[in-house]
């Protein structure tokens, strides 16, 4: 998205000037900031998810072998 600037006489930049392909107006940019700056300003927090506690029990004990005795 070019911003503003890019479109003045010292700007420049890729496809800064209206073609088939590009039918956006210079100010779309500004626009889609300041849309989407209110709309962040309407978000509220929540309360923190309080993560799930991994069952109780007795401990795995896949895989455990004694010590080998030489």
């Amino acid at each position: 998205m070019p911003t503003e600037e890019a479109f003045g006489p010292h700007g420049g930049g890729y496809e800064t000037r209206l073609t088939s392909c590009t039918n956006l107006e210079v100010q779309a940019g500004r626009k889609m900031v300041d849309a989407a700056l209110e709309l962040a300003r309407q978000l509220k927090p929540g309360d923190k998810p309080k993560p799930k506690r991994a069952p109780q029990g007795k401990p795995w004990t896949y895989g455990n072998v004694p010590p080998e005795l030489n």
